[in-house]
């Protein structure tokens, strides 16, 4: 990995961080030139290409969700394409990963993850001697890899804090792994793999595909909270881990996730797979409708009559479809409030939440389990009566009434739910979010006078008395690059906005002033030649009259509002004054470290990018 093109985990993360930047191709081959200048302290003198997953003419990557960015670097020595996949960024990419990380039910993004490197490879005109580097985070940590296990698509992956790989989602994508499983363990139903023992399978996977995790490389936050979900049921970690602390003031979730029986996540599970399999079939729509009953997308257009005409006409089937599929999902929200102490109790001794909200937030998760607890009475108790009653104004006035205590208990959870988000629980939680995240991981790099602030490196000087200075090299660069050429834009402007002056001002009134100095001398050299002008004060040549001789007094005036030397000289000084200043900056920034930084090197390096 060290003879690679691209090295380094901070450089490595810098580059993922670009996937997730709208860039045009232009620009990511400038950012890539930067930071590996800011990394290497030298310029990238390679032939850099890009392919963009959005690019290429696949209806089956672009349904699957999949995005991507192929990088192609070739130098004198070393060719290599880099494929940087994008993680979770919307809601389709977090229905894929209850699909396939949850459940284990599809690779779809994996499979059209090798799609795009197979169409990157012929793009760029590679072959297979070329060596193909994935690089990932989050969600696209299980694409790449599972890529590699199934496809053999990356001669290696590297990955920030990815979502681990499942066995259950390989025992039914990869038909090898699947026939090694039931060999094993002796079995022959697909369904009956749920009923092995979790660490069973888990070290059976490890074993199976131990021969490729030396192409597998991973740096993971101890705070990341898909590191804390991979130690339950169907998740293995494969490959070389370098575990980082990016939140040394509160503990990591793992531990905390670890004692959570597994026949709770076994329920997730369960919950998760019957979503799964009905989306794979009819989309999301009837994912969510395999949970609560109801299809949702028929509400999606109507509203005022005729979302009520929708209502009414379909009323009986909902009640009794919601009657019908309630239970099991009221079943799975019990067992949250039956674990809420243990959980959100465990919150708080790390220090993620205060003791107010761990008590209100189970308070009144209680009182939405009590709410959906009386919605499945109120539709049990309407289905019994409409079964007894023939009278149809009796069954319509009971189903007003249905709908009004159907309505008081939804009213119920909407207040407890604002009652749970007036704590500031949730933004309590966002720190774990940002141990997610790949700006956490780079702040945590540092070599000492090296650092990160979000994908920026940052310089800390000791050479002076009292704190220690930071300075964003990445942005005094970006300022530096930027300002000079701005600045000579600026010169030549100005030098344009002179030339004007003179071409279109000074030169045109002189050349008018000679045009009429010419026209004067032909007059008074040759006067006869304007003897027709006598016609116009009643001279006919027939009257034998002639001009002798012409004789013109002119007088010049000067060219007047035509002096703009002190405006541009406020303009050139302007230039003068900006370039100073940089090299001011410069200068200072220099002047704090010392010489071995290369500091001096780095801005001049940054010009010729």
């Amino acid at each position: 990995m060290s003879e690679d093109i691209i090295s380094g985990s901070e450089f490595k993360t810098r580059l993922i961080d670009l996937g997730y930047k709208d860039l045009s191709s232009e620009e990511l081959k400038f950012n890539i030139r930067q930071i590996y200048m800011e990394e290497n302290g030298e310029l990238l003198k390679a032939d850099i290409k890009i392919l963009k997953s959005s690019d290429i003419e696949s209806d089956f990557v672009k349904d699957s969700g999949y995005d991507g960015i192929a990088v192609h670097i070739d130098t004198v020595e070393k060719e290599e394409v880099y494929v940087i996949s994008e993680g979770t960024q919307d809601l389709p990419d977090w229905l894929y990963n209850i699909k396939a990380m949850l459940a284990g039910q599809t690779i779809k993004q994996a499979q059209a993850t090798d799609v795009f490197v197979q169409e990157a490879k012929k793009h760029f005109n590679v072959d297979d001697n070329v060596e193909v580097n994935g690089m990932s985070h989050s969600l696209a940590h299980n694409n790449n890899t599972i890529a590699l296990l199934s496809f053999n698509t990356f001669d290696n992956v590297y990955s920030v804090n990815g979502a681990q790989l499942n066995y259950y989602q390989l025992f039914n994508t990869d038909f090898r792994f699947n026939d090694a499983v039931k060999n094993e363990f002796s079995f022959n139903n697909d369904d009956e793999v749920y009923n092995l023992s979790p660490q069973d399978l888990h070290d059976f996977a490890m074993t199976y595909y131990k021969d490729k995790a030396d192409r597998i490389d991973q740096v993971i936050s101890t705070d990341d909270p898909l590191y804390a979900v991979s130690v339950v049921r169907g998740f293995f970690t494969l490959g070389s881990i370098t575990m980082v602390d990016t939140n040394p003031d509160v503990p990591g979730l793992r531990e905390l996730i670890a004692d959570i029986p597994d026949n709770v996540i076994k329920e997730f599970q369960e919950l998760a797979i019957d979503f799964a399999v009905a989306s794979n079939e009819g989309g999301t729509n009837e994912g969510v409708k395999e949970l609560i009953g109801i299809d949702v997308g028929a509400f999606k257009d109507k509203e005022g009559m005729e979302l009520a005409g929708h209502i009414i006409a379909n009323y009986d089937t909902m009640v009794r479809a919601l009657n019908e599929k309630l239970p099991p999902l009221l079943d799975r929200v019990q067992t949250v409030t039956a674990n809420s102490n243990e959980i959100f109790g465990s919150l708080e001794e790390a220090g993620y939440i205060t003791e107010r909200q761990k008590e209100v937030t189970i308070d009144h998760l209680t009182r939405i389990e009590k709410s959906l607890i009386d919605i499945e009475n109120i539709l049990k108790d309407n289905v019994n009566l409409r079964d007894k009653l023939n009278n149809p104004f009796l069954g319509a006035g009971n189903e007003i009434v249905t709908i009004l205590r159907l309505a008081s208990n939804l009213v119920e959870i909407y207040m407890s739910y604002m009652e749970i988000e007036k704590t500031g629980i949730l933004k309590r939680l966002e720190s774990i979010k940002d141990s997610h995240g790949l700006q956490e991981m780079l702040s945590s790099m540092s070599d000492g006078l090296k650092s990160y602030i979000g994908a920026d490196m940052i310089y800390t000087s000791t050479s002076t008395k009292g704190e220690p200075i930071k300075v964003n090299i990445s942005a005094a660069l970006r300022m530096y690059q930027k300002s000079i050429p701005i600045l000579e834009a600026k010169s030549t402007k100005i030098s344009n906005f002179e030339k004007a002056i003179k071409d279109e001002l000074d030169e045109s009134y002189k050349d008018e002033k000679r045009k009429v100095q010419d026209e004067i001398n032909q007059m008074e050299s040759s006067p006869s030649s304007y003897r027709f002008l006598l016609s116009k004060h009643g001279y006919y040549p027939t009257f034998n009259k002639e001009i002798k001789s012409i004789r013109i007094h002119e007088i010049f005036y000067p060219l007047e509002n035509n002096d703009f030397e002190e405006h541009l000289e406020e303009l050139k000084k302007s230039v003068e004054s900006g370039k100073l200043y940089i090299e001011k900056y410069r200068n200072a920034i220099e002047d704090l470290f010392e010489e071995e930084e290369n500091v001096s090197q780095l801005f001049d390096l940054s010009r010729r990018i």
